[in-house]
Order: C-alpha cells, then sequence, then structure tokens
C-alpha cells in the first residue's frame, strides 16, 4: 500500500486536474503514480559519462561530403 504522504499528493494532483478516480481503478492508479514519481526521480539524477551511447549520429548537409 503507498504511504500517506503519497495518496494526499495523487489526491490533490487528480482534484486540480479535475479527475475523478473510481474507487475499483484508485488501487492500481496509485500504483501507477508511485511508478512514475520513481522514472520521475531517476530523469532527474545526474548520469555518469558513462551513461553516454558509444557512437553519435552526425546529421549531413547538403553538399557535405559522405
Amino acid at each position: 500500500m503507498p504511504e500517506p504522504t503519497l495518496e494526499a499528493e495523487f489526491d490533490t494532483l487528480m482534484a486540480r486536474a479535475g479527475i475523478t478516480v473510481p474507487a475499483a481503478l484508485r488501487s492500481t492508479a496509485l500504483t501507477a503514480f508511485a511508478d512514475l514519481r520513481t522514472q520521475l526521480a531517476l530523469l532527474h539524477a545526474p548520469l555518469p559519462h558513462t551513461a553516454e551511447p558509444a557512437h553519435v549520429f552526425a546529421a549531413r548537409t547538403p553538399g557535405s561530403a559522405a
């Protein structure tokens, strides 16, 4: 079961957006909301240089050499 502060934040955001979550879907929606918060935290975390791809594509401009 999600923590009470997470539930309160979920309820606040849903009310602000004007969304009514049916009681039958509330548990699933709370779980999805918790997962989304975890993913957002990963997106905003700094990454080491080793997380960069091993290759980079370059777009050619018209007339440039191949």
